[in-house]
């Protein structure tokens, strides 16, 4: 099953149960396909709640903005009506949108990092430990482009009733199958404790 149509059905049968659906994504070259096609697909998308498991700390028409992103590939054509709240410090006091997530995609860097959780942080216990509770982290600045970052801590991404990560590329599935051993890698953590409606989708270059 295409990741399209397996974001598709659970966001259909929470829809059609619950009245309403939850999703979560994530920034990057590597889902903006799956975007562009989703976007495109029949849903009753201003029932769907939607949200970033994390974003550069920059102004929303920022290039690097995540958010940005969303709207250039994704909050458009019949997905424009979708309802988006942009991740923030206080994201967890809206107790409008819905929990648990329905679905939640994240990808992977070359260093096995997810989210904006890097490898500098795998000894930050509100980051990678599951008995702290859900929380949003504002981090230094990291990563590549080298920017402050706002995330969703391993506990609340956790929380996701489905979890698809993409792993696009030689080099990254092989980091990805090293990280199933190597507890310096933060993919490790999410492939350790998740055992159930965790997909991974293998992409080639």
């Amino acid at each position: 099953m295409s990741i399209v149509k397996l974001i598709s059905n659970r966001l259909n049968s929470s829809i059609e149960n619950e009245g309403s659906a939850s999703l979560v994504l994530s920034g990057g070259s590597s889902p903006i396909r799956i975007y562009e096609e989703l976007s495109n697909v029949d849903i009753s998308w201003s029932r769907v709640f939607l949200t970033l498991v994390d974003d550069r700390f920059v102004n929303p028409d920022h290039k690097d903005s995540n958010q940005k992103l969303l709207y250039n590939h994704f909050i458009k054509n019949k997905a424009k009506d979708i309802k988006f709240f942009p991740l923030s410090e206080n994201f967890l006091t809206k107790e409008d949108f819905k929990k648990p997530f329905d679905i939640t995609l994240l990808g992977m860097g070359e260093d096995g990092h997810f989210a904006s959780l890097f490898p500098d942080m795998i000894n930050n216990n509100e980051a990678f430990n599951l008995n702290e509770s859900p929380k949003i982290l504002i981090t230094p600045p990291q990563g590549n482009p080298y920017l402050p970052r706002i995330t969703m801590n391993l506990s609340l991404i956790m929380k996701s009733i489905n979890i698809v990560l993409l792993i696009k590329g030689k080099a990254k599935q092989d980091i990805f199958n090293k990280a199933k051993k190597d507890e310096d890698l933060p993919i490790h953590y999410l492939i350790k404790n998740r055992n159930k409606n965790f997909f991974v989708e293998k992409i080639d270059e």
